[in-house]
């Protein structure tokens, strides 16, 4: 008789416990549903419409207790958790809305995710430096600091040409970590549009990407590398001003370096100054960097500007000559005279002295 009783009591247990998994299974599918077909009104009877601003890197928790605060919904958990179960929590964009209380959570939804974001435009010209793409940035008011730039260009991007760290050296004038200045010569010159807000990351990758799409359009049947076709191609940018000589350069470089002679470009030491000078000193032909030409030879450690896609060309086709120097002419016209030996240079340099004496 005992056993028996026991039997009844470890069934009504079990019935018992099945119950409550029932209830629990039933309460939270009620639940869920009312959070999945949750689809208020704030306040139907107000049409009038408010502008609100998500900013980057905002969370949906934050965007429901934005919209709350701003009267355009009730319950700003109910708004997070619903948006939560519908797997669109993450999809929310930054950017400005126009947003009023008489709209129902799914329009919000949608608006949230389809937002009218405002571009800017920039464009930075060919052979500029990493430290002048970041001030004209700044002046143009995309970015708040030179440094909050400096900093971004040490993030990690997924690009394969660019060089490793330690086959880089620091900007010479002390501005930038070789980490940094890794991305000197890849911050692609051209005309962005970008989002109003885009961070200085976001902006570096954009350029980036634009680097990655014009140097694959081009051939390179050389031995060089891309960072010494780069950096070839950076001096053409800085020391010509006339296209048809982009080529003439290119070969001057070529037979420097094939003769094993000192490149000796001004834009070298005017790099490692770290300004432009029109007109360089003894002196500064003695700055002790890597990328001075004047004291080093071969090519320098790595690019002294960003080149654009005609300087990359005549990077990689030079034109066939036995040109060893070059000189301007002196008349304030950016062109130069090219030498094969250095007398004639020599000559030309003595024409240019007393044309700008």
């Amino acid at each position: 008789m005992a056993r028996r009783k026991r039997k009844k009591s470890s069934f009504n247990a079990v019935l018992i416990f099945l119950i409550i998994i029932v209830i629990i299974a039933i309460a939270v599918l009620l639940v869920f549903r009312s959070y999945k077909n949750y689809n208020d009104v704030c306040d139907p009877t107000n049409d009038e419409y408010y502008e609100i601003t998500v900013e980057p890197g905002m969370t949906s928790n934050s965007i429901a207790k934005l919209l709350e605060y701003n009267g355009i919904i009730r319950n700003a958990e109910r708004f997070r958790i619903r948006a939560k179960l519908s797997h669109i929590d993450q999809s929310f964009m930054a950017g400005n809305y126009r947003l009023s209380p008489s709209m129902s959570t799914d329009e919000i939804y949608y608006a949230l995710q389809n937002a009218t974001r405002e571009e800017v435009t920039f464009s930075i010209p060919e052979g500029f430096y990493i430290r002048q793409v970041a001030a004209k940035l700044v002046k143009d008011g995309l970015i708040e600091s030179e440094q909050d730039f400096y900093k971004a260009c040490e993030d990690d991007y997924d690009y394969d040409f660019i060089p490793n760290e330690k086959d880089c050296a620091a900007d010479p004038t002390g501005t930038l970590s070789a980490r940094a200045n890794r991305l000197e010569g890849y911050l692609f010159p051209n005309t962005y549009n970008v989002f109003k807000g885009a961070s200085a990351h976001d902006i570096i990758n954009k350029m980036l990407s634009e680097f990655e799409k014009e140097f694959a359009s081009l051939e390179n049947k050389t031995n060089f590398t891309t960072q010494q076709i780069i950096t070839i191609a950076s001096l053409i940018e800085r020391e010509t001003k006339v296209a048809s000589e982009r080529e003439l350069v290119s070969s001057v470089i070529r037979n420097r370096l094939n003769d094993g002679m000192k490149l000796q470009f001004c834009s070298s030491v005017q790099y490692s100054l770290g300004e432009n000078k029109t007109r360089l000193l003894y002196d500064d032909l003695d700055i002790d960097t890597p990328y001075n030409t004047y004291l080093y030879s071969g090519l320098p450690v790595g690019p002294i500007a960003s080149p654009g896609k005609a300087s990359i060309e005549a990077a990689l086709n030079p034109a066939s000559t036995n040109y060893l120097y070059f000189v301007l002419k002196g008349d304030g016209s950016g062109s130069h005279q090219f030498a094969e030996s250095y007398k004639a240079f020599s000559n030309y340099k003595q024409d240019y002295l007393n044309a700008i004496e």
